[in-house]
């Protein structure tokens, strides 16, 4: 039995291949892809700008059901045949010095679905983009979730809403009646929105830009207190007035841009905190305000993904059925225009600016 996956044979090139159907042993399992979320990090893997191994199976955002599994990885899991789940992208190796020490997300000799290993040699499907994904004994976690739960929703639980919780509440620690500014209007952003709500965070404010308008809709739509169109308005100056002079407790930045990072210090009050979650590109030099970050002792936290505590709370939130992740899928692909679909989350496309696209794998 063949296998249909969508792989970019080379920076630019995606096209269709069929692959032999793995054997599963008693630590693997087999994935069928539900629905498979597309974000930057593989507009920049088609690209050719992020160090992937080409040809490659894209695809990290996973929801499917369990098709086959071992005994043994049944166990570890806890799930069986029929599950429906989502699946984490880390694949560390589970005996370096991090993995050993509890941050395994950042593992010496970590694999990765749909970023990392290339689909040339067997079992191939290490990524989404295809009709079933193969699961490695490494992987770092599956978690079984509802069927109630729409597929728009369940597709973000390991991106959109874990990395919200990680990165607003667990990194950025927001407290009750906090003011939190969120930095960019994209998926990231609105995840961050649902986090901060369900922290408490007194005011969220949502800066974008004057192509974000259905995004920073959707902020609001999310629980979001404030928007603003940072081309029309002064960001500093709507925090100041907001906050009676002090500015914001805590601000995510997940523009990606410098602009966006420099402003960030200006809109911490003292001793505030800046999380910085949006990647700039490793040939970009951001200017950072340096006197402000140390006068004011300002506290900078990167972030990078995000680990099973922060998924397990981003399961319950989507099973809790508070927040209408689902309408933050706009768009829908077949898995045979998977080309036309990542170029549309790049925004290359005539009248392309899409909130989340997503895949459908399935024939």
């Amino acid at each position: 039995m063949s296998v249909l996956a969508a792989v970019v044979e080379k920076p630019g090139v995606i096209s269709l291949k069929e692959f032999a159907r793995p054997s599963i042993g008693p630590e693997e399992a087999l994935l069928k892809v539900e629905m498979g979320g597309i974000c930057s990090t593989d507009v920049k893997i088609l690209h050719g700008t992020f160090p992937s191994p080409y040809p490659i199976i894209m695809g990290h955002e996973n929801l499917g059901w369990i098709e086959e599994i071992g005994a043994t990885a049944a166990k570890r899991f806890g799930v069986k045949v029929g599950d429906r789940v989502v699946v984490e992208s880390s694949v560390p190796c589970g005996s370096c010095f991090y993995c050993l020490t509890g941050g395994y997300r950042f593992c010496e000799d970590a694999l990765s679905y749909g970023t990392r290993v290339s689909c040339n040699e067997p079992p191939h499907l290490w990524g989404g983009y295809a009709e079933h994904m193969y699961l490695s004994p490494r992987t770092a976690g599956i978690y079984k979730i509802s069927s109630r739960i729409p597929a728009e929703a369940a597709v973000l639980i390991t991106t959109v809403i874990a990395n919200g919780v990680q990165w607003l509440r667990r990194l950025g620690g927001a407290q009750i009646g906090d003011t939190a500014v969120i930095v960019g209007a994209g998926p990231q952003a609105l995840g961050c929105v649902a986090a901060a709500r369900e922290s408490g965070v007194g005011q969220i404010i949502v800066l974008g830009l004057a192509v974000d308008k259905e995004r920073l809709e959707m902020a609001r739509e999310m629980g979001a207190h404030r928007t603003v169109n940072v081309e029309a308005e002064d960001a500093v100056e709507v925090v100041r007035a907001a906050t009676g002079g002090r500015m914001a407790d805590l601000v995510v930045e997940v523009s990606g841009s410098p602009k966006g990072v420099a402003q960030a210090i200006d809109l911490a009050r003292k001793q505030g905190t800046v999380v910085l979650g949006g990647l700039t590109g490793t040939k970009t030099l951001t200017s950072l305000p340096v006197d402000k970050v140390v006068l004011n002792e300002v506290r900078l936290q990167g972030a990078f993904s995000k680990g099973t505590e922060a998924i397990r709370a981003a399961v319950q939130l989507a099973e809790e059925r508070k927040y209408p992740f689902e309408k933050l899928v706009t768009h829908k692909f077949p898995l045979a225009e998977a080309e036309k679909a990542v170029k549309y989350v790049g925004r290359e496309l005539p009248g392309a600016n899409p909130i989340k696209v997503v895949l459908l794998p399935q024939r």
